[in-house]
């Protein structure tokens, strides 16, 4: 059965034979190829995953047991270690039936009288670890209240959109959306009912954008939107949309008593100006809220200026 490595190994012939029942008992998936990639032996972890027998699976290659992708990067991989004669790992999705699952693959070179004969490796299950690594990673990126992304994540998206801007001009935009009057509301109607606000308003937005929009929580009661591919007048006209239906929002406080909240919100584009895209938006949404509550205003890239609403009296300087 180890035939392929006895002529490795100045060992006993039942030393080497006990390597079979070593292989056998280990809760992993252990094979032996030779420097063409062919299958000299597996354990039976394999066999019994794969319903195949060790007679039948040897001579063949990985092009006969796994679909294309995985088949390809297990080939490159045995490659790899042929050539640097060195060790590998590698992470490759293995799909068994219905389940996507993570292995990590190790795999180490058979060498005698300097030469290369095959591949020896196992590959373990770390699909369990990895799941906990992205549900590790989504908590540290998503706010809980409103499941949103946070701040943090934030930073991170913007520098990948500025990038791809710079790089290869593909237009970003964004919105800062600003809850209007939201402390009054969290001090006369109480903590409970400012956090319902929150979340009712970030299913809206939710609602009408699309997958793979970004809305970010970016401070107590401000949403930053980012827009991939966007637009200043597609960011506008959303921006706009979203402020109608957020008005059209109503909540009721624990006594009965009905009230409404309305969004403002500034919109800006990436472009070669100085400063960043939040700074821009920021300004935009400083008009709204220093006296033209619950609308809208932009960031021109053309004219540098704040595009102002119909309640506005004159265009203010960027």
């Amino acid at each position: 059965m180890l035939d392929f490595i006895f002529s490795t190994h100045q060992g006993a012939q039942e030393e080497l034979l006990g390597l079979s029942e070593v292989f056998d008992a280990v809760d992993a998936f252990i094979f032996i190829k030779d420097n063409r990639g062919r299958y000299q032996y597996v354990n039976r972890k394999v066999l019994e995953t794969f319903k195949v027998s060790l007679e039948g699976i040897k001579g063949k290659t990985d092009w006969h047991l796994f679909n294309f992708s995985v088949a390809k990067k297990m080939r490159l991989n045995d490659r790899e270690v042929v050539e640097s004669r060195l060790p590998t790992q590698q992470k490759i999705p293995f799909r068994i039936g219905q389940r996507e699952l993570y292995h990590l693959t190790i795999s180490s070179p058979i060498i005698k009288d300097d030469k290369v004969l095959g591949v020896i490796g196992f590959a373990v299950d770390v699909s369990k670890d990895m799941e906990e690594r992205q549900t590790l990673l989504e908590e540290a990126n998503t706010d809980v209240l409103t499941g949103c992304f946070n701040r943090r994540y934030l930073h991170l998206a913007l520098e990948e959109q500025s990038k791809a801007f710079r790089s290869f001009g593909i237009p970003s935009s964004l919105l800062i959306i600003d809850v209007d009057r939201f402390k009054p509301i969290n001090d006369k109607y109480g903590h409970s009912i400012g956090d319902r606000v929150l979340v009712d308003v970030v299913k809206v937005i939710n609602r009408f954008t699309r997958e793979r929009d970004l809305l970010c929580r970016y401070g107590g009661d401000e949403f930053v939107l980012l827009l991939p591919n966007s637009n200043i007048d597609q960011a506008y006209a959303l921006a706009s949309r979203l402020s109608e239906k957020i008005d059209k929002l109503s909540f009721k406080t624990s006594s009965g008593k009905s009230f409404s909240v309305s969004c403002s919100i500034g919109v800006a584009t990436h472009s070669m100006e100085e400063g960043s895209i939040i700074e821009r938006a920021d300004k935009a949404l400083y008009v709204s809220k220093k006296g033209c509550l619950g609308r809208v205003h932009m960031h021109c890239p053309d004219s540098r200026t704040i595009i102002n609403c119909d309640h506005c009296d004159e265009e203010i300087s960027a």
